[in-house]
């Protein structure tokens, strides 16, 4: 089966505590992330990073408190979902080559990473028939790729043990809904066979 990896918001604004935008207890969803992403490495499975990359005045600062400002030390990546080579994707059309092993680091000023102007283009490359989910926060981000993913026809399974919400209950809603919408919850073990 063609699986991709959706690797979701895995930035130190996100993941660090003191972060700007920081989901509480999102560090303890490291390892099992890192492990997701170094079998897909060793598997070569594509991996999709998202990246939120916000300009200072970003119009999502109405909603959000300003996070993942391009070019601050909030908007990197953090270290432990660095496992091979990337190379970045910015939010504008552009001829798309895919390279085996390397993951494209989508960066995105919406909520959605099918949102991005080059989307389409990796789907289409890639044909993936499972995206594996992980990141954060499980109430946004997460959800809105995975149930955009569900309605481009594309099974998916949100690997809960690498998934983290801002609230609790909202994250459980959330994965609640993409179960109706068809797509799966699995647990690290079941991700990783």
């Amino acid at each position: 089966m063609r699986t991709v990896v959706f690797d979701i918001d895995t930035q130190r604004d996100f993941m660090e505590p003191g972060g700007r935008l920081y989901v509480p207890g999102a560090e303890t969803i490291v390892p099992a992330v890192r492990r997701i992403l170094e079998a897909a490495r060793d598997g070569r499975v594509p991996v999709l990073a998202s990246m939120d990359a916000h300009a200072a005045q970003d119009p999502e600062f109405g909603t959000f408190p300003p996070h993942c400002v391009v070019g601050t030390r909030g908007q990197e990546k953090i270290p432990a979902t660095v496992v091979g080579p990337f190379r970045v994707i910015p939010n504008v059309p552009q001829p798309l080559e895919l390279s085996e092993g390397e993951t494209l680091r989508l960066e995105k000023q919406s909520l959605s990473v099918l949102d991005h102007a080059n989307i389409d283009a990796a789907l289409e490359a890639l044909r993936p028939e499972l995206a594996i989910v992980v990141g954060v926060a499980t109430e946004f981000c997460v959800r809105a790729a995975a149930l955009g993913l569900r309605s481009r026809g594309i099974d998916v399974a949100v690997v809960t043990d690498a998934v983290r919400a801002v609230d609790p209950a909202a994250g459980e809603r959330a994965l609640a809904e993409v179960r109706a919408a068809g797509g799966r919850t699995i647990a690290l073990a079941e991700a990783l066979r």
